[in-house]
C-alpha cells in the first residue's frame, strides 16, 4: 500500500499553495501559456494530465490547454488505487465526459497521487485508453549526493519505488509510461531547492542513465512551478538533444510504443517527456476538494 504524505507534509504543502495558485484562476493560466511557449522553442510539447473538474469549473482553461497534449488525471482528485470498480469507473466516466464536453482530446491517463491498481488498468484498457502514466520510478542515481533524502521524502508519498532507468510496457493494448522521481513536489516543497542550478543538476543527473539505457524519462513538473524550474528544464533538453534524444508528449511516445514496442523512432538514443499535473487551478479549488472530502 502507497504511504501518504504525512500531516506535517501536508501542513506544509498547504502553506505553500498561495505562492502557486491565486484566488482567480489568472495566474495558473498564464504560467500554463508560458510552460507551453517555453518549450515551444525546443519543440516540445508537455502533456498535461488535468483533474476534470477544474476543468468543469474553469472551462476557459480548455483554450490554454490547446498547444498541450492534455491527459485525464481523474474527475475528482483522488485515489484510485484501493477504490471499488464502481467508484473508479463513475469516476473516470465523469473525467471522460467533461472532456468530451470541454472539446479536449485525451488519449491517457494519470492517477491522482500515482495511486492505481489492476482495477484502473483494466478500466482503462476497457476504454480504449492509450496509455496510463501512474507508476513512479526513481530515476536519480542511488550514489547521488541527495539520493538518500530523496528516496526517503519519495517513499513517504508514494511507497517502494523501482529504481534505474524506466522502459515502457504494453500489455494488453495498454502503454505503461512511468513517471520519474524526483518530481518538482519532492525538489521543491520537499527539500526547498527552487533555484535554477540545484534543480538542473538533479534533473543532469537524472537524464545520464536514461541516455546511457536508452530508456525513457517521463518528467512531471507542475505547471504552476514550471517558471522555477524552466532554466534547469532547458539545461536538460538542450543535453538530451546533444545525446540524440526523442523529445515528445505522452500520447506520441505511446503511439510508437504500441506499433513498435522495442526501440526509438530514428535511431534515438532514448525518450524524454516532460509532463505536468494540473490538479486545481485556483486557491478556491483545494477548499472545495477540502469540502467535497
Amino acid at each position: 500500500m502507497k504511504a501518504g504524505k504525512g500531516l506535517r507534509g501536508t501542513a506544509r504543502r498547504a502553506s505553500l499553495l498561495p505562492a502557486r495558485y491565486g484566488l482567480t484562476p489568472d495566474k495558473l493560466r498564464t504560467r500554463i501559456r508560458a510552460m507551453t511557449a517555453d518549450l515551444s522553442r525546443w519543440e516540445a510539447t508537455p502533456t498535461v494530465p488535468v483533474t476534470a473538474n477544474a476543468l468543469d469549473r474553469h472551462p476557459e482553461i480548455a483554450g490554454d490547454l490547446v498547444g498541450c497534449d492534455s491527459a485525464i488525471h481523474g474527475y475528482r482528485h483522488v485515489r484510485y488505487a484501493g477504490l471499488s470498480e464502481a467508484a473508479q469507473s463513475h469516476d473516470l466516466d465523469l473525467a471522460s465526459r467533461a472532456f468530451r464536453n470541454h472539446q479536449v482530446p485525451v488519449q491517457g491517463f494519470r492517477a491522482p497521487y500515482l495511486a492505481a491498481d489492476a482495477t484502473t488498468r483494466a478500466l482503462l484498457k476497457s476504454r480504449g485508453f492509450a496509455y496510463d502514466s501512474s507508476s513512479p520510478s526513481m530515476a536519480l542515481p542511488t550514489d547521488h549526493p541527495a539520493a538518500g533524502e530523496i528516496v526517503r521524502l519519495a517513499e513517504a508519498r508514494y511507497g517502494d519505488v523501482p529504481s534505474g532507468p524506466a522502459r515502457p510496457t504494453l500489455e494488453g493494448g495498454l502503454v505503461e509510461l512511468p513517471v520519474a522521481l524526483p518530481d518538482d513536489e519532492i525538489l521543491i516543497d520537499g527539500l526547498g531547492i527552487d533555484n535554477e542550478e540545484g534543480l538542473g543538476r538533479i534533473f543532469q543527473a537524472m537524464l545520464r542513465p536514461a541516455l546511457d539505457a536508452g530508456a525513457l524519462l517521463v518528467l512531471q513538473i507542475h505547471p504552476e512551478r514550471f517558471h522555477l524550474c524552466s532554466k534547469a528544464i532547458e539545461g536538460v533538453l538542450r543535453s538530451a538533444t546533444d545525446g540524440g534524444a526523442w523529445i515528445a508528449p505522452l500520447s506520441e511516445i505511446a503511439s510508437h510504443v504500441r506499433a513498435s514496442p522495442s526501440g526509438w523512432p530514428a535511431g534515438h538514443a532514448m525518450a524524454l517527456a516532460v509532463t505536468g499535473d494540473l490538479d486545481a487551478v485556483s486557491l478556491l479549488d483545494f477548499a472545495r476538494r477540502v469540502w467535497e472530502g
